[in-house]
């Protein structure tokens, strides 16, 4: 991929930040964040939603940026909120409502590794806009629904997900993953694709890679996801 530069204004991280945001803001006011005082929650998220925005609209160097009050800022507040979920929120959130836990698993995580994202991820490419990891097949099983997906249960050695794909992986492989919105295939909500290069191969890895991100994607991974995610943002207005 090509050297793109990068701008607070038009970084599809930090878009997809506020995205993120805002999703995590309607699930709070409809209670659907479990563990936690709505009203504080909800107070909490409008003043790291306004920090991230000022962020947005500094005009910071990426450097200047990392090092700035205002990210300082997002990253005491995010911590803050993370810290009020506590370590069993998604497993609560999953009894009550899949989509919904997988949602917020899905936005919570994209808040939280925007800062690795911004110093590792390549500027300026949509794909970057969301954890894009090595991952291991720790569990295989048949889709009880549809005969032509494979359940597949995938680690980054930090969080376990499940994935709906039509490709034939067995345990033990490692490929690379892009964490994507939940998505119904057939009645299970899917969290996410493996990724393939130009020649449409998976793009494959070694026990080592697990947990990982490339320092470049292929072109073809930006022409997937980050085309979803680019539309996903066009649709929130927010590009």
């Amino acid at each position: 991929m090509s050297r793109r530069i990068f701008s607070t204004k038009t970084d599809p991280r930090i878009a997809m930040a506020v995205y993120c945001l805002g999703k995590l803001e309607e699930l709070a006011r409809t209670g659907k964040i479990p563990g936690v005082k709505k009203k504080d929650t909800i107070k909490l998220l409008e003043r790291l939603s306004s920090v991230l925005l000022k962020m947005r609209e500094s005009g910071y160097s990426k450097k200047a940026l990392l090092s700035s009050q205002l990210f300082k800022s997002y990253t005491q507040m995010l911590s803050n909120l993370i810290s009020r979920l506590g370590v069993n929120w998604y497993r609560v959130a999953k009894r009550k409502d899949e989509y919904t836990a997988k949602l917020l698993r899905f936005v919570i995580f994209n808040i939280r590794t925007l800062g690795t994202r911004l110093k590792k991820a390549p500027d300026g490419f949509f794909a970057s806009a969301t954890k894009i990891r090595f991952v291991k097949i720790i569990k295989k099983e048949p889709h009880p629904k549809n005969p032509k997906y494979k359940i597949y249960h995938v680690t980054d050695w930090e969080v376990e997900y499940e994935v709906i794909s039509d490709d034939e992986l067995n345990v033990g492989d490692v490929v690379l993953f892009a964490h994507m919105p939940p998505k119904n295939i057939d009645g299970i909500y899917s969290e996410g694709v493996f990724l393939k290069d130009e020649k449409g191969e998976l793009i494959r890895g070694t026990d080592d890679d697990v947990g990982s991100t490339p320092v470049t994607f292929p072109e073809s991974v930006e022409k997937t996801v980050g085309t979803e995610l680019k539309k996903l943002l066009e649709e929130a207005f927010l590009i």
